[in-house]
């Protein structure tokens, strides 16, 4: 922040990206796996900051005249002794911050926004502009583009997630009852779709975890079948790594959580336009793009 209490990021790239088919031009703000709590930083992760940076992001993003903004998952974390009142509270202050969005909003679950609270108290927390608040997964459009937020935090019994009482983790499924609803989603749209979830829909392993949605194949081949998807951002992962599968974009975008607020931010501007998919990151380290 300079003198003026203006805030400053240090570098910002882009990235090109053609698409399979054309689309509307339409511009959207990203950020995902902020993980605000007030505990103690853990190595690299620096939750405490995770305010302050959604609060640059918000901002920023605010001078670009963006069409809505989407955050990927994982919005706030909790404390090492979890306390639900306490973690309602993290969830909270985000959303007061993301509030200050000039437009519609949105939401992915992720798996630590669903640690010492449930599903349905997350939701009623959140704003998903133009959406009922029990939906976890759920489509918009803006544009001519349909927009569809799909949400793996489901065990292999379709029930939610809440890691509090038990689960893996490790084990995130799309079920059947959602993977319909995909399917006529997609075969309803006269549009181009785009495809949001927390979880990557292709194998990634790191350190003996696994990352993806369990059933990721199932879930490919309704997307592909298709024939309507310009591309799939999910986040979970922490780190940027793009893929074309199918000729199907698959992009993993890099969290807001590491580092400390001086040494680091990351968030992005997508802009869909002339058969183009354009990725800004603004960020304060070096560029990965």
């Amino acid at each position: 922040m300079n003198q003026d209490g203006e805030f400053l990021l240090k570098s910002r790239s882009q990235l090109h990206i053609h698409l399979a088919s054309a689309a509307e031009t339409c511009r959207f703000a990203l950020a995902t796996d902020s993980h605000f709590s007030e505990k103690e930083a853990l190595g690299e992760k620096h939750y405490a900051d995770a305010l302050l940076k959604t609060e640059e992001f918000i901002k920023t993003v605010n001078t670009l005249q963006c069409d809505f903004a989407i955050h990927l998952g994982d919005f706030k974390d909790e404390d090492l002794h979890p306390d639900p009142k306490t973690t309602q509270e993290y969830l909270r202050l985000m959303e007061l911050e993301y509030a200050k969005f000039k437009g519609r909003r949105f939401h992915c679950v992720g798996n630590h926004d669903l640690d010492s609270i449930t599903k349905a108290q997350f939701l009623n927390r959140v704003e998903n502009s133009g959406i009922e608040s029990d939906k976890g997964y759920y489509s918009f459009e803006i544009n001519a583009i349909k927009f569809i937020v799909l949400d793996a935090n489901f065990d292999s019994n379709g029930r939610d997630h809440f890691f509090l009482e038990g689960g893996d983790w490790q084990s995130p499924v799309i079920p059947e009852a959602q993977l319909d609803w995909l399917e006529r989603e997609l075969s309803a749209s006269a549009h181009p779709c785009v495809i949001f979830c927390h979880h990557p829909l292709y194998a990634y392993v790191k350190n003996g975890h696994s990352y993806h949605v369990t059933n990721y194949l199932e879930v490919r081949e309704t997307l592909e079948g298709s024939g309507k998807i310009l591309a799939v951002f999910n986040g979970h992962m922490h780190e940027e790594m793009f893929h074309e599968i199918n000729r199907i974009h698959y992009l993993s975008m890099n969290s807001m959580l590491e580092g400390t607020f001086i040494q680091r931010n990351c968030f992005y501007v997508i802009e869909m336009r002339s058969g183009q998919l354009i990725i800004d990151r603004y960020d304060r380290i070096n560029n990965y793009l």
